[in-house]
């Protein structure tokens, strides 16, 4: 690593002579490294060093000044030190002073790469939340250690099989291990008063349950589109384990404190309301906390102009829910609620993915702000996971049936377009068994004939979610009770018959970008199962 020291005036600007007028600053950068370079091969050349002598140093005159500036700094201290181990660090102030420059670079991959899911904004940006960060790892060794191991562990993954080298095991071995001593050290004798950077090591150690045995995702790759990038960051936080024993201490110390609108620091708050609301996710719970803030009041913080197709997916979307209420069904007006914010969502998240390329004068009128757009798919998942559950068994009311049929298709959609899980979690199986026994009881109460665009709809949810349940022992069953099923419906199972089907989905939710293409997979195996069907029947 070189150093490079450009004379400057009292200004701060680069000294120029009468030559270098209209010179650029890095052009004016480059003729000086040249100029340096010839020096010190001019000065090479005058003392050459032989075979079988030590090379003779040169006489120096402290008074003197050397040719070349930064060699007077590597006559005394070494670079590193001067400039110290990372962009995170430049003057080594924070954590063990002995740390390894690895170790540095992996809290410095945490700060600028690892966080950017979790520290999501609200609107006051990203830099506030990395420089809350940067501070409870500045004055807490707890938090130092936690931070480094989930750096490790995100570096570890994101570049696959080179992240997971030896060095990066023992590492994150090493730092959890000491993570956990000293945080159960500070709890012992911080028990009454935790802070909240104890707070924050806790949250990390729970996200990263098993992240010391995390390998390297060989088929990661970023994605072109910025806001896209969250599919995988949920993939990674999917990958492992949740930390029960730290998530529930959290819980515990937060309730205490009144809430999560009772920390100092913004980031925080949101990371444990993000860390909530997917382990809620993974396993269909209803989350611990409330919302920091509304999601209706994120909704009117939305200053974009929704163009013509944003306009006709508003107009359709969720209507069918709509038609239930009209129907006499009153106790689903919240769900329809939390369905017209889903619908909002995905007409800004589709905006997006059609207007991210357009000119730059035209996106500030039609393009959605990503920041918003990333922290209300939190906000619309937590509102449908809120949604009250009624228990589904031979008592079941109609009302009741049908307020859970709308749940899970809530549940369904949300897997496919606002927080999509990776298959390894089971959550589309579990969503398919669960809609396969309530729509058994729904055809004892009458929904199919009823609702027949309600039970369909269901139905083809259910299919989908069966069809991607990929190494579930019951996949087939699934499958097999979901066509079963599908005879209750009344579209001509015909390849025509999917523009009809089509206007069913959207009449509740649909995003085509995500849907589409899984939803014409459906038809088609329905239709094709149909005709094998039909076959056999046939003498």
């Amino acid at each position: 690593m070189k150093v490079l020291f450009i004379s400057c005036d009292g200004q701060g600007q680069a000294r120029k002579t009468s030559s270098d007028e209209g010179v650029t600053r890095c052009q004016h950068a480059a003729r000086e490294y040249h100029k340096t370079a010839k020096l010190r091969r001019a000065r090479n050349k005058a003392q050459p060093v032989h075979k079988f002598r030590k090379p003779v140093k040169p006489l120096v005159n402290p008074t003197d000044e050397p040719a070349v500036p930064e060699l007077k700094l590597e006559q005394h201290l070494p670079i590193q030190v001067l400039l110290g181990a990372s962009r995170s660090d430049p003057f080594n102030t924070i954590g063990d002073a002995g740390a390894p420059l690895y170790v540095h670079e992996m809290l410095d991959h945490a700060i600028t790469s690892h966080w950017s899911e979790l520290c999501l904004t609200d609107g006051e940006g990203l830099n506030a939340a990395r420089a809350e960060m940067m501070q409870s790892v500045m004055y807490s060794p707890i938090a130092w250690y936690t931070i480094v191991f989930a750096g490790a562990t995100h570096n570890a993954y994101q570049y696959g099989g080179r992240g997971t080298t030896k060095q990066n095991e023992q590492l994150r071995l090493v730092y959890k291990t000491k993570a956990i001593s000293s945080l159960l050290e500070y709890i012992q004798e911080n028990s009454d008063t935790v802070s909240e950077e104890a707070l924050l090591s806790m949250i990390t150690l729970a996200s990263h349950g098993t992240g010391e045995n995390l390998k390297g995702h060989d088929a990661y790759k970023r994605q072109k589109l910025p806001f896209l990038s969250h599919l995988h960051d949920v993939e990674y936080y999917a990958s492992m384990d949740i930390g029960m024993e730290h998530l529930t201490a959290v819980y515990s110390i937060v309730d205490q404190r009144g809430g999560l609108l009772t920390l100092r620091r913004r980031s925080l708050a949101i990371i444990i309301q993000l860390c909530d609301i997917m382990t809620a996710w993974r396993g269909l719970q209803r989350p611990h906390f409330g919302l920091l803030v509304p999601t209706n009041v994120h909704i009117s913080k939305r200053t974009h102009e929704p163009d013509v197709v944003a306009q006709a997916m508003l107009r359709t979307r969720t209507t069918g829910f709509r038609t239930l209420i009209s129907n006499g069904y009153a106790g689903l007006d919240h769900l329809v609620e939390v369905a017209d914010h889903t619908s909002i969502f995905s007409a800004d998240f589709d905006q997006l993915l059609r207007c991210y390329d357009l000119p730059k004068e035209q996106q500030p009128l039609h393009t959605p702000k990503i920041a918003l757009v990333r922290y209300m798919r939190w906000c619309v998942l937590h509102d449908i996971l809120m949604l009250p559950e009624h228990l589904i068994d031979d008592e079941s009311l109609p009302e009741q049936v049908v307020h859970e049929i709308c749940r899970h298709i809530l549940f369904a959609y949300a897997v496919f377009v606002v927080v999509p899980m990776p298959l390894k979690t089971k959550l589309h199986a579990k969503i398919a068994e669960q809609l396969a026994r309530i729509l058994t009881r729904a055809i004892k109460v009458g929904v199919p004939s009823q609702h027949q665009g309600l039970f369909h709809c269901a139905v083809a949810w259910g299919w989908m979610c069966a069809e991607k349940a990929v190494g579930y022992r019951k996949r087939e069953k699934l499958l097999g009770s979901f066509a079963t099923l599908l005879e209750f419906t009344r579209v001509p199972r015909k390849p025509d018959s999917w523009p009809i089907v089509e206007e069913i989905m959207r009449s509740f939710l649909w995003m085509e970008a995500y849907c589409d293409e899984p939803g014409r997979k459906f038809w088609a195996n329905a239709c094709g199962q149909a005709e094998d069907d039909f076959k056999v029947e046939s003498p």
